[in-house]
């Protein structure tokens, strides 16, 4: 009954242990807005992982702790078919704007530091 009325009452859950913030951007490729395709924010020290998807003109939205976060964009998944002997997978997209060093946090080169005052990262990615 205690542990109950702590957690509901009082906010001492682990999900209130850090606040949460809205963290939104864009992404592009050479200026041209990425508008397909997910975004993943991922810091190594908490475990903490939150993606989102790229929308029109390239934005997205998350919540997010505040936190040093690594980041990397990936194309959208697609299904492919199965055959007799297995069944169908998913795979990424061959897209041309998302490079394949975006594709996994460590080798992006991209961060976002995550603070109450600071929770808008715009991402152009490059060649």
């Amino acid at each position: 009954m205690a542990v109950l009325f702590c957690s509901t009452l009082l906010g001492c859950g682990p999900a209130d242990k850090f606040p949460r913030y809205q963290v939104s951007g864009k992404v592009t490729f050479n200026g041209q807005p990425v508008e397909e395709g997910t975004i993943t924010f991922a810091d190594a020290t908490t475990g903490q992982v939150n993606e989102g998807p790229l929308g029109s003109g390239g934005t997205y939205s998350t919540e997010l702790p505040p936190g040093s976060f690594k980041v990397s964009v990936a194309p959208p998944l697609v299904e492919t078919k199965g055959t007799g002997d297995s069944p169908p997978d998913l795979t990424e997209k061959n897209v041309k704007n998302i490079p394949k060093k975006y594709r996994r946090q460590e080798s992006s080169g991209l961060t976002a530091d995550i603070a109450k005052d600071k929770r808008t990262f715009d991402f152009d990615l490059k060649p």
